[in-house]
């Protein structure tokens, strides 16, 4: 009979600890549901965020910030400049050259109807990681207009798809030597340290260490610039901007000062 009650209080225990490991595996579960719904609305507090400010008046900074502008290139269709001059956008940054050979086909005409309107009025260059820094900045200075009054020469570097598939066979300290390459040669051309337009991750591999004469241009799609990240003078603040005189999404832009430290980014 002992032997019998001690078989009987055993299979009692075992009971007990698997209804105790049944509890565990339900916490554990509830953690990682807790858990995944949590990183779920972190991304899609993110994407929200990133597609929500669509003008200048829809974001809290419209108070802040006065000076105005748009960046453009041939993939934004018609453009109305005289619109645009109405509503206070004050600048524009017009993709002109890329890498060592390709011109934007709408360069020109932006240009010109940009400055009737009433713009000031700059060009950018796309980097290329891959080509000679030097060679990209005679691209430039043949094909880029930058007079007297006009916006200081920029210099566009990110991680797009061309970049990218090349960024891996380029080491960083390649990239950023060829981009010290194009950059002083278009300072000793120019004599103005061209403004650098990058996002935050770029900023940190590439421009943080070497460029602290540059004025940085940040894109920074879901919070303001933090003030620590570098002397940026431009937030790009939207690549989503539906505002009158546009047709396609178009590239919204905070200058961070005032109207008279603006003249700053101007040639002599």
């Amino acid at each position: 009979m002992a032997k019998k009650q001690y078989r009987k209080t055993s299979r009692r225990r075992k009971k007990k600890k698997s209804g105790k490991s049944g509890r565990i595996y339900a916490v554990i579960g509830l953690l990682i549901a807790a858990t995944t719904l949590a990183l779920a609305c972190i991304i899609f507090l993110r994407i929200w965020q990133r597609d929500l400010f669509h003008s200048f008046e829809q974001t809290p900074y419209s108070d802040k910030y006065f000076v105005r502008g748009v960046d453009v290139s041939h993939h934004n269709s018609f453009i109305d400049w005289n619109r645009l001059r109405k509503d206070n956008v004050s600048f524009a940054y017009l993709k002109s050259t890329e890498g060592v050979s390709h011109i934007d086909r709408d360069y020109i005409r932006n240009y010109r109807l940009a400055k009737e309107a009433g713009l000031k009025v700059g060009a950018y260059h796309f980097f290329r990681f891959r080509d000679e820094g030097k060679r990209q900045a005679e691209h430039f200075i043949k094909y880029a207009k930058v007079l007297p009054q006009d916006m200081i020469p920029a210099i566009d570097v990110e991680h797009s798809d061309v970049n990218v598939a090349s960024g891996g066979r380029a080491k960083r300290g390649e990239v950023i030597a060829e981009l010290k390459e194009l950059e002083h040669s278009l300072f000793l051309y120019y004599g103005k340290h061209p403004v650098i337009y990058t996002n935050k991750d770029c900023y940190k591999k590439y421009i943080e260490t070497d460029f602290s004469l540059n004025p940085i241009w940040i894109c920074d799609l879901h919070d303001e610039p933090n003030v620590a990240a570098g002397n940026w003078v431009i937030w790009q603040f939207s690549h989503t901007g539906n505002i009158p005189g546009t047709v396609n999404d178009i590239d919204l832009n905070y200058y961070r000062y005032s109207f008279y430290e603006f003249r700053t980014l101007l040639m002599p």
